[in-house]
């Protein structure tokens, strides 16, 4: 920002002080940055890309750094002070005769202030969204990885015996869920029996985990399936 100001002169005459100011802090702004607009106005980028329209404004650029001149600043505090009043865009009167452009709307983008409202809003709002995409990710994957699993199995029908195989060779406990979700039947006795035998598999009960009781697997050379 160039700005450029006065100073002031001060005399006396007839004994009384007189103030002969030329200009008071008579800011004569050459380029006001783009990027400093939102925390002027206290707007966000969609209020401000608004505004722009409403107002005539093509921004300017030098290199990478847009601006405004100050004959638009001033143009934008018209209408900045035209809405605080309750005024609306449709009432307001542009002065300038100059076309808002697609490059305007690019140079509020890229150069307004991330601590504006409307970004912190935008921040918030895909952070959200982010959250929500990767639970849903998730859930799609867990879904996946359960069809992956359940057609292996259907491609393969005997393939459960290998993992029977497994918890009986390193003497694993398993829950009534477990040996169901494995031959698809849940296991059961007979009164006063501990053991269930299915094809060539035994399953003895082995006391609780959790709420569940525990089964203890061996493999049975010869068996009924029942």
């Amino acid at each position: 920002m160039d700005i450029k100001c006065s100073v002031d002169v001060w005399w006396t005459s007839g004994g009384h002080l007189l103030n002969i100011q030329q200009m008071v802090m008579n800011q004569e702004i050459d380029k006001f940055p783009i990027k400093d607009l939102p925390s002027r106005y206290n707007i966000g980028r969609s209020a401000l890309y608004e505004r722009f329209k409403h107002a005539n404004i093509k921004a300017n650029k030098e290199g990478t750094r847009s601006f405004v001149s100050g004959e638009q600043l001033e143009e934008l505090d018209r209408l900045h002070n035209h809405l605080k009043r309750g005024g609306t865009f449709e009432d307001f009167e542009a002065l300038l005769t100059q076309e808002f452009t697609e490059n305007s709307q690019e140079a509020i983008s890229l150069n307004s202030s991330p601590d504006s409202p409307v970004d912190v809003h935008r921040t918030s709002s895909w952070e959200a969204e982010r959250e929500a995409l990767e639970v849903l990710i998730d859930a799609i994957a867990s879904g996946i990885e359960r069809v992956a699993i359940n057609r292996i199995q259907s491609v393969n029908p005997i393939g459960y015996m290998g993992q029977l195989k497994m918890a009986a060779e390193e003497g694993w406990l398993l829950t009534t869920s477990e040996v169901k979700e494995l031959i698809k039947v849940k296991p059961h006795t007979r009164k006063g029996e501990d053991t269930y035998r299915r094809g060539s598999w035994l399953f003895t009960k082995a006391g609780k985990i959790g709420r569940e009781t525990a089964w203890r697997v061996a493999k049975e050379e010869t068996g009924n399936d029942n």
